[in-house]
């Protein structure tokens, strides 16, 4: 702090910290982003970093506690036994110094506290350590006890990030071995799972377990996948999925996995599966495995004994012991033999795999009414470990520890200047201001994921995107724009070995044309691809699939973007060359129509693709099989911070769009309905979107003339007034509008006017109105009862103005300069603030508690402003309003 204001620096940047989703822009919008002016405000509400203000919450933070040492001081006089005590024990506590006198006290002669030593003659002074017979003294004034008794008073918040609460679990696939052998690669998935209710809790984490010999040097385990669980629970579980190659047909048979005889693999069958699984593409379903972890009696953060059925152990399933304080001791793991833990990590060999026999989804894979599969006669063996837990918050906090100790060569640098910060690319965009020998720089995964160098992860782990982020009721806080798509069941009437390609288009032109590189890979390390395929699902009539394809989405969606999935049967027949498959059918579906937050769709499919398929016009063209009936069903999920589920919210995105590029009437009719109808959008939707509807409204209370200029401000007191009264905390502030305040609200290096004039002319007009006795609705004692966030937003706008007009004239050194008001704002606070106090002045005499709390904000925020601008205009501030009221001379 101290070093902050030395330097004459005011803000300080926080790189946010980013989600496994790797934000892949639209090649054709990547640059254009103007055209779409909601789009860049949401870019920037998510890209760029947070500002934090130095300088709030008062100066005096930067003066440390005084501290007392405790007295040395003179012992009363006492028996010779008690004074041979406290000299041995002052001489025990110097003897370890090689550079200090040591007393002898050998012949000399006691009296009282002194003692003459016969060898040098001299005289000294024997001081007693240990408590005082008196407390050491208090100092008077106390600055925490003083403030702790200011009436609705400001608490520095810290910054909030998604999942700053609950687990984060890390596990990572040691190693597969089977009875049989293991001769040909297997492939996985791990989810976070829902027994109850049958459901995905997050994406899947992807590894691939190979032989021996076809191990390469580039081939790795060594990634983990990192897993958030907000409360422990016992329906909680990981969900472990294996694929292999398909088997031929006439071959060598997975059954040989689950032979009950431990018999192991022949030479013949060796060499045939090795060089069939090189020779085939295609994978298909193998055995799966529920790992619960946590045991049935934990459903919340306490501890209970650990079970036979879950392999974490106390500290891992949410207890509330110390960190790392667990000792290495044995455990059970899940086919009841001993396994290992240490710390917080646990070793689990996982036996009870169990084999399929035909394709399944998920859903029907816990069905009690299926078959009991047969276990495979083989071990994986998982490490699980509970990290610590992380966020930007701790990084922050280890930064300013490493500058306190002066350790802050080769380490994260905070961006503290503001303008000149790398991090403010033009197109609103974070790009990475780390030192690049630093510790701490972020890196990019094979799955896309984005990991930042804390303690206790890694470049390569791969953290899972969580989706109960769409259902939360808090903001979002990152750029994350993706759609998963699940292929469930397609019903056939005769028997394939069917399995399904699916692309992302933006056109049904040309079908030569070839489709967007949007769908995320399944091998580590590898870009965005055309193409994604499901498993086979070997000689069904209903083919069943689990597959989970991740689509990267466009910035921007027109009513031609559509997923178009291809249906190939594939022949197993043993041959020299790759099978070739056979296409079946087609079947699209446009997103713009069906891709919503959690929707399950059927489709015909069609035998041939015509050009221009997706108009109405073309159906009449179209052969469908199984005569036209929708066989083939999906599951779509939309996970996007981009798109909003809410109608009302995308048509004000809309409006907003046309009103900032001039294609809507001057009057802006349509904007205004879509202002007003942000008060009937859900609550969850509209928290969801917080930080860029309120980066909106306030843009349009800047410049939007003036009937936009109220309608805006009606409908910002609205929201605000909604998410205070919803806040889950009961605080007297609402945690998330506090943190707006504090470190979202920015004018993005000067890319966006001050709102600070604008905001204070609309309030102080309705104020005015208010005073002269007009009819200001109940929308006014909303406004008072947020008053607080109105006035820090007036101060922050100022701080960024000010930082960024003096920072680039600032001599090294010194303190930016005082701003001065235009006389044109400095009236409209002036009028402002008068208002406000004759609100005071007018509501103590009713004895309303919003008084005290209005009168509080009115403090700070002169407290604010004399950091800021001009302390005279500061100062004149309740000098005029107390002239003008006449209370003054009273």
């Amino acid at each position: 702090m101290e070093n902050a204001l030395a330097t004459g620096l005011r803000f300080r940047k926080i790189p946010r910290q980013s989600f496994s989703n790797c934000f892949q822009m639209d090649p054709l919008l990547d640059e254009n982003l103007e055209q779409w002016p909601h789009l860049n405000e949401l870019v920037q509400s998510y890209g760029t970093d947070w500002v934090k203000d130095e300088h709030k919450y008062g100066h005096y933070e930067s003066i440390g506690p005084i501290i007392f040492h405790n007295q040395i001081f003179e012992g009363p006089d006492t028996d010779m036994e008690t004074e041979m005590e406290l000299a041995n024990a002052r001489r025990s506590r110097i003897q370890d110094s090689a550079e200090e006198e040591t007393a002898s006290t050998s012949g000399s002669h006691l009296s009282g506290s002194n003692f003459y030593n016969s060898s040098n003659g001299e005289i000294s002074k024997l001081c007693h350590f240990g408590e005082p017979p008196l407390p050491a003294y208090e100092p008077v004034f106390d600055w925490d006890n003083e403030r702790s008794t200011i009436f609705g008073q400001r608490i520095p918040a810290a910054n909030i990030f998604q999942y700053t609460s609950g687990l984060r679990i890390a596990v990572k696939v040691l190693s597969l071995s089977f009875q049989a052998g293991f001769v040909e690669p297997f492939y996985g998935t791990i989810c976070l799972y829902n027994r109850e209710r049958r459901e995905k809790l997050s994406e899947d984490f992807i590894f691939h377990m190979l032989p021996a010999e076809m191990q390469d040097t580039s081939s790795s385990v060594d990634a983990r996948g990192i897993f958030r669980v907000d409360v422990p629970s016992a329906s909680i579980c990981l969900l472990v999925q294996l694929e292999k190659p398909a088997t031929e047909e006439g071959g060598v048979t997975s059954s040989v996995y689950s032979r009950k005889e431990p018999v192991h693999l022949s030479e013949r069958e060796k060499q045939k599966l090795q060089v069939w699984s090189r020779i085939m593409p295609y994978r298909e379903s193998f055995a799966w495995a529920i790992i619960p972890l946590f045991d049935s009696g934990v459903t919340s953060a306490s501890a209970g004994p650990a079970s036979p059925s879950s392999p974490l152990i106390t500290s891992i399933s949410g207890s509330s012991s110390q960190e790392g304080a667990a000792e290495p001791v044995s455990k059970i793991t899940l086919d009841g033999k001993l396994g290992y833990s240490s710390g917080n990590s646990v070793v689990v060999e996982v036996s009870n795999l169990s084999k399929v026999k035909e394709s399944y989804t998920e859903e029907s894979l816990l069905d009690p009414k299926r078959k009991i599969h047969k276990p495979v006669k083989g071990v994986l063996r998982l490490e699980i470990e509970k990290l610590q837990s992380s966020g930007l918050v701790d990084s922050e906090k280890s930064v300013e520890s490493r500058s306190v100790n002066g350790d802050m060569a080769g380490h994260l640098v905070p961006c503290t200047t503001f303008t000149k910060c790398p991090s403010n690319r033009t197109d609103g965009r974070q790009s990475a201001f780390l030192d690049p020998h630093s510790s701490d720089r972020i890196e990019l995964d094979g799955n896309g994921s984005i990991s930042h160098g804390l303690t206790d992860t890694e470049p390569s782990d791969f953290q899972a995107f969580d989706f109960r982020i769409t259902s939360r009721n808090e903001p979002f806080l990152h750029l994350f724009h993706c759609l998963y798509m699940y292929p469930l069941t397609v019903s056939m009437s005769r028997k394939r070995n069917l399995f399904i390609r699916v692309e992302l288009r933006q056109d049904d032109g040309d079908i030569r044309k070839p489709p967007l590189e949007a769908m995320h890979p399944r091998e580590p390390g590898s870009a965005l691809q055309k193409w994604a395929h499901t498993q086979v699902a070997v000689g069904a009539r209903v083919a069943c699939f689990h597959d989970e394809i991740k689509v990267s989405l466009p910035a921007i969606w027109t009513p031609m973007h559509h997923l178009l999935f291809t249906f190939f049967h594939v022949d197993l027949q043993t041959k020299i060359e790759v099978p070739k498959p056979v296409v079946v059918g087609y079947a699209s579906l446009p997103l713009s129509t069906y891709a919503q937050l959690k929707s399950e769709i059927s489709l015909p499919i069609m035998r041939e693709l015509v050009p221009h398929y997706l108009q109405d016009s073309s159906r009449e063209r179209v052969d469908y099989l199984e005569d036209g009936k929708n066989v083939f069903r999906l599951r779509l999920r939309l996970c996007s911070s981009l798109y909003p589920i809410s109608e009302r919210i995308r048509d004000f995105f809309l409006e907003y769009d046309r009103h900032i590029l001039r294609t809507s009437p001057p009057w802006g009719s349509e904007l205004l309905e879509a202002i007003n109808s942000l008060k009937n959008v859900d609550s969850t939707a509209l928290l969801q979107f917080l930080q860029p509807i309120l980066n909106m409204l306030l843009h349009l209370i800047g410049n939007g003339g003036e009937t936009l200029q109220v309608a805006a401000f009606r409908a910002m007191v609205n929201i605000l007034t909604r998410v205070q009264q919803e806040s889950v905390d009961d605080g007297e502030r609402n945690l998330f509008l506090v943190n707006y305040v504090d470190f979202a609200f920015d004018d993005f290096g000067g890319r966006q006017p001050p709102v600070y004039p604008g905001l204070s002319t609309v309030w102080g007009s309705l104020a005015r109105s208010k005073a002269k006795g007009y009819r200001v609705g109940p929308v006014y004692d909303d406004v008072l009862a947020m008053a607080w966030f109105f006035l820090e937003l007036v101060v922050k706008s100022m701080a960024l103005e000010q930082t960024r007009l003096f920072y680039h004239n600032l001599p090294s050194g010194e303190d930016v300069p005082p701003m001065q008001l235009k006389e044109g704002v400095f009236r409209c606070i002036m009028q402002l603030y008068d208002c406000l106090l004759t609100e005071v002045h007018e509501r103590c005499k009713k004895g309303l508690g919003l008084a005290k709390y209005l009168n509080s904000s009115l403090a700070f925020f002169c407290y604010d402003l004399l950091s800021t601008i001009e302390p005279r205009q500061v100062f004149e501030l309740p000098f005029y309003s107390f002239l003008w009221n006449g209370r003054f001379r009273s």
